[in-house]
């Protein structure tokens, strides 16, 4: 089943988040994600966090509509993200949908973009989606449909790097090292219909972009 995770980041597409919601079996808020998701005119199944963030008109939704909530306090061992996605996982959900990771704190958009890890330690398919923005984590391999005038960026996450291989794209690469703090991966492009990138060593960040 596919879940979807609004956290409290920049959602500047309501339009989209609306779209993500509908094609979900789940949605899960967590905090003031709810205050995006009734922006976007969709009732989440579940709210979770400390709600330190939600607003009064949100809580009051909440109330009306008889939204579960699992509250935790302020002083805790994770972000509302990360209880989030625990609880999804712990549920069954093998196909998450993340957005709102990114925002203004970049330790919360980095923090957010490594619980794909997590995510993939449990055979979990995730993705980060926002306006510009799709994300990925890649252990074996992934495949990509061409989009227009986006740009494709690999980015090793492991301090040994990554062997990569790319089909499909304008600079291929055949069982390439490339080294953890390279930016040799960044800014590529598909030529092909359908891309294909294999990591046969390592771990790495695919990120589809838009400018």
């Amino acid at each position: 089943m596919k879940a979807l995770i609004v956290l409290n980041g920049n959602i500047e597409d309501l339009n989209t988040l609306s779209k993500l919601g509908k094609k979900s079996d789940f949605i899960l808020c967590a905090d003031g994600g709810a205050n995006y998701c009734f922006k976007a005119s969709l009732i989440p199944d579940m709210i979770i966090g400390d709600l330190d963030s939600i607003s009064r008109d949100s809580i009051r939704i909440v109330h009306e509509n008889r939204i579960p909530i699992e509250k935790f306090p302020v002083k805790k061992d994770a972000t509302d993200a990360e209880l989030a996605v625990d609880y999804l996982i712990s549920k069954g959900f093998r196909d998450l949908t993340i957005v709102g990771a990114i925002g203004n704190r970049m330790d919360h958009t980095l923090g957010n973009i490594l619980l794909l890890s997590k995510l993939n330690q449990n055979k979990v398919v995730g993705r980060i989606v926002d306006q510009n923005n799709t994300i990925y984590l890649v252990e074996k391999e992934l495949q990509l449909t061409k989009q227009k005038s986006s740009f494709v960026s690999l980015i090793p996450i492991t301090n040994t790097g990554a062997t990569i291989t790319l089909k499909g794209f304008e600079y291929r690469l055949d069982k390439a090292k490339v080294s953890f703090g390279s930016t040799l991966g960044i800014s590529n492009r598909l030529v092909d219909e359908q891309g294909h990138i294999f990591v046969h060593e390592g771990q790495c960040l695919a990120i589809i972009s838009k400018d």
